[in-house]
């Protein structure tokens, strides 16, 4: 995977390549006009065109046989050139990856984007969901032809005053259906575009997260882990929420590129032990940045941790490391190096070790993440993209805004 920042003062765009794509979309890669030529006698003609005729009608036979594969749109979004931070593109193998960082106006581009780059279907699983832009981008790609399925909290849907008429006509469109996790909440954010294209992470889709809140949202393009998302979708639109209901994962892990890809759906999958497993196997740093740590387990293997001599950096949200659950003391009594996020929220979900492997999606590290509410981990083993995190874990550390040029900044070698 080669991850990296846009160059300063210029904005990057993905362009088509004709010559590299299998199967380019409609419209976008033409054949070649060929010369013109003579021609030929009339009779010779006839013949030419009832082969032709012939030819096409079984061709046309054959596609209705076998439909064309469903081709994902095109998805770019340029970003103003001071939030040229905010946005790297990479890939892994030959598949685009995109990774949003925020608070910065480049969330708000970017979902809107995800969400006008689908043609033929768009599912969405939503916690959280305030902002007119978004409400309007479905209703939008609803009218357009694609089949928008979107999921909602209830709870949550009840309180957005500001896109409460635009929920109604979703209601009435039969694009939105209202959802409740009785044993926890419905807390996933994330969406699938075609069948291929998966936007994931810990980002909501609110002003908030917009505006105020440290966020990441990530866009890989993967038929298996769109397949993992969508079965997921499913699930939970027909109220199997928790173990016992649940569906198995149909790819538990994929390779995107070469690169290893763990997908986990909590409470059902064991995302805790895979996060325990990560950190015990580190050999020489653990940086963690989140909202909420407060699940047991994991407190006592980064306690583990610093006893084998491993750098652990942990950059929590001073609001909920106040709360009466937070093992902040303890932690610091363990050994670990935290420091709490001044000023705004903290809302990652990360961890990274060793500076090779990174853990993202929208778990908190607690045992409602783990073992109660409707969640999605992703355990990526990709080196550019773990520095690229660690960078971003930096600006966190130093409360930096995004006008500084954090890419640029040198890391500091590990002990």
């Amino acid at each position: 995977m080669t991850l990296r920042p846009p160059s300063p003062g210029r904005l990057q765009s993905t362009a088509i390549d004709c010559n590299r794509l299998q199967s380019a979309p409609p419209g976008r890669c033409g054949f070649q006009p060929r010369p013109f030529q003579k021609r030929p006698a009339r009779r010779a003609h006839r013949k030419l065109f009832t082969f032709h005729f012939s030819l096409f009608t079984l061709l046309f036979a054959l596609l209705a046989l076998f439909p064309a594969p469903v081709l994902a749109g095109h998805f770019d979004i340029t970003v103003d050139p001071f939030y040229n931070d905010t946005l790297l593109r990479g890939s892994f193998g030959g598949s685009p990856v995109y990774f949003f960082l925020g608070p910065s106006p480049t969330m708000e581009k970017a979902v809107i984007s995800f969400i006008d780059a689908s043609e033929k279907t768009l599912d969405a699983c939503l916690f959280d969901l305030d902002m007119p832009s978004f409400t309007q981008a479905f209703i939008g790609a609803h009218k357009r032809g694609v089949k928008v399925r979107v999921l909602l909290d209830k709870d949550n849907a009840a309180k957005a005053y500001a896109v409460a008429d635009d929920l109604k006509q979703m209601e009435q469109l039969g694009i939105l259906q209202l959802v409740h996790n009785r044993s926890g909440l419905m807390h996933n954010k994330f969406m699938v575009a075609d069948g291929v294209r998966v936007w994931t992470g810990s980002y909501n889709l609110t002003r908030n997260g917009s505006v105020y809140n440290d966020n990441h949202a990530i866009v890989l393009e993967s038929p298996d882990l769109a397949e993992n998302y969508t079965k997921e979708w499913e699930e939970i639109a027909e109220g199997r929420h928790g173990k016992r209901f649940a569906w198995p994962t149909p790819h538990p892990e994929v390779r995107i590129g070469n690169t290893a890809v763990q997908n986990y759906f909590p409470p059902e999958d064991d995302a805790r032990g895979a996060i325990k497993n990560l950190i015990d196997s580190a050999t020489n740093e653990v940086v963690v940045l989140a909202f909420s740590f407060t699940d047991a387990t994991l407190v006592e293997a980064l306690g583990a941790a610093v006893k084998r001599g491993i750098r652990v950096l942990m950059v929590l949200d001073t609001g909920m490391s106040r709360q009466a659950a937070a093992r902040t003391r303890q932690l610091r009594e363990l050994g670990v190096n935290v420091r709490l996020s001044p000023g705004i929220l903290l809302h990652h979900k990360v961890v990274v070790a060793d500076r090779q492997t990174v853990v993202l999606g929208s778990a908190n590290f607690s045992s409602g993440g783990f073992d109660h509410n409707d969640e999605n981990v992703l355990v990526i083993q990709a080196p550019h993209f773990a520095r690229a995190m660690i960078q971003e874990a930096l600006r966190c550390w130093r409360a930096e805004p995004y006008s500084v040029t954090k890419w640029r900044t040198q890391i500091p070698n590990t002990p």
